[in-house]
């Protein structure tokens, strides 16, 4: 088991265990209500942003679910953070953006960004 060194936050936990059971009865609107105002949930905030996401895109706000699975992503290490990767992939696929859905399972995959372009100074 990984460990941080940080508390849990009791607070946090409650809630997102909350949010996770209003997924499973198919009530996202509720899971999101549960996570508002969950401003520091320690260790938890990546769970807190994947359930966040999966949340958004059940309502079909899928920008604010992209959000929240890229933040998930970058903060869990490599190998943990793969598979919202692959959620994140998933979304941009679902919303009919096939470059972005490639390149983000490109990175679940373990293949680099394409490197940043910068405009001509000149």
């Amino acid at each position: 088991m990984m460990t941080t060194g940080k508390k849990v936050p009791v607070r946090a936990v409650k809630r997102l265990s909350e949010a996770i059971g209003y997924l499973e009865l198919q009530m996202p609107r509720h899971a999101a209500d549960c996570l508002k105002g969950l401003d520091d949930a320690g260790p938890l905030t990546a769970a807190v942003e994947i359930i966040r996401g999966e949340a958004a895109r059940r309502e079909s706000r899928f920008d604010d679910a992209a959000e929240a699975f890229e933040h998930a992503a970058r903060i869990l290490p490599e190998n943990p953070g793969k598979f919202v990767w692959l959620l994140l992939s998933r979304l941009y696929f679902e919303t009919g953006d096939t470059r972005r859905a490639t390149e983000t399972l490109a990175r679940a995959r373990g293949a680099s960004p394409p490197p940043q372009t910068r405009p001509d100074s000149n």
